[in-house]
């Protein structure tokens, strides 16, 4: 269509422009300003002054183009995090330190940690790295505060900060006592930690984090796997909207090729022989109401779950602009990577939709590189601000 059929008066005024896109989603949004420049300028106009808010978008898979961010400066970064609409990006190319900073891959809006993370190193080996980081809010929030939590490969360690102070705060594990971090999730001001092996959901009051958080309260025991299960692994998930913390374990067979030695009590699994495959899930809700604390086994019901290595999250499905067919309650959409540096591709990408009505398995077609790399999993939530 031309220009001036589109926007110019009496054709399609700004106004009637407005009610037509708060019944778009987010994509049709990009699609529009993409017409022609005057689209572009009257639409990202009504984008930046918030008249309008996209229909609800479903969780997309990062591919490994959003995890490289290419730039004439910044060459190594990998993407370990997300929250809402924004991907959190380390920045290793400086040795012994990370820079962190947030990234919306929408609209190209970065906004950087002012503050280095520095890496604690691991004794008798090379300096640690953040496997994962987690945010309490988007950078942009309503002016209420962001902090990060960001687990490090050694699982001794956890960086703390709360957007825009000077530094992070460097909380250690309790190794007497044969606990190690494994997963990490933040709610409200509320830092939750799995704690190996003490087989516990540890709980950090980030409000106390700027002169060095006080010890973390044991809040519950994590749930037993049931006897003579295959190898599991656990992972938290919140739903936002309710401020609710689940527990996902997901279980799998596989033959373990190596383990990473950490302590005499703790090993975790370095890599497999061939690419396992997953048998079931099991959801877990924190139930912070019953004395003393503990954790229900619970069906998803109205909600979905999505389940990666560096992001897992619940939502309703009223909150999701699709289909019944191709969002059904109760279902838990899965990209999990395992190492399998035996075979090509050397990682394995297991990525579909597990229902916990009927226990099945539908696998979904991976991406991989022409090089034949599998990308790393991780689920975001598009949006503009």
């Amino acid at each position: 269509m031309e220009e001036k059929t589109i926007l110019k008066k009496p054709y399609l005024p700004v106004d009637v422009l407005e009610l037509i896109m708060k019944r778009l989603p987010l994509k049709d949004y990009l699609r529009l300003r993409a017409i022609c420049r005057s689209c572009r300028k009257i639409v990202s106009n009504i984008i930046e002054n918030k008249h309008c808010c996209p229909l609800p978008e479903l969780p997309s898979l990062s591919t490994k183009s959003l995890h490289r961010v290419r730039t004439p400066l910044l060459r190594d970064n990998t993407c370990i995090g997300s929250v809402d609409g924004w991907l959190i990006v380390s920045d290793n190319s400086e040795k012994g330190f990370a820079k962190i900073f947030f990234l919306n891959p929408v609209t190209d809006v970065r906004i950087t940690i002012p503050s280095k993370l520095h890496l604690p190193s691991i004794v008798g080996q090379s300096i640690s790295y953040v496997t994962k980081l987690t945010a309490s809010s988007k950078p942009n929030c309503d002016g209420s505060d962001c902090y990060l939590a960001g687990l490090f490969s050694d699982y001794c360690h956890i960086a703390i900060y709360k957007l825009f102070e000077k530094s992070w705060t460097i909380v250690e594990s309790d190794k007497d006592s044969g606990t190690y971090f494994t997963d990490i999730e933040i709610i409200g001001t509320k830092l939750y930690v799995i704690g190996s092996l003490s087989d516990s959901i540890l709980v950090y009051d980030l409000k106390d984090s700027t002169n060095a958080p006080r010890k973390a309260e044991v809040l519950a025991e994590l749930p037993r796997a049931p006897a003579g299960s295959s190898i599991h692994s656990s992972f938290l998930a919140k739903d936002k909207m309710l401020r609710e913390l689940y527990l996902i374990s997901v279980f799998y067979n596989g033959e373990i090729d190596t383990e990473q030695h950490i302590s005499d009590r703790f090993n975790v699994v370095s890599s497999f022989v061939k690419p396992p495959k997953l048998t079931s899930f099991e959801v877990f809700k924190l139930d912070t109401n019953k004395s003393p604390i503990g954790w229900q086994n619970v069906k998803l019901e109205d909600k979905v779950a999505f389940v990666s290595n560096w992001k897992s999250m619940v939502l309703a499905r009223d909150e999701l602009n699709y289909s019944e067919e191709l969002v059904r309650g109760n279902s838990i959409y899965f990209a999990i990577t395992f190492p399998c540096p035996k075979i090509n591709p050397p990682t394995s990408l297991e990525f579909g939709m597990f229902c916990l009505n009927d226990s099945s398995i539908k696998y979904f077609p991976e991406e991989t590189s022409k090089h034949g790399d599998v990308p790393c999993p991780l689920w975001f939530v598009p949006s503009l601000w």
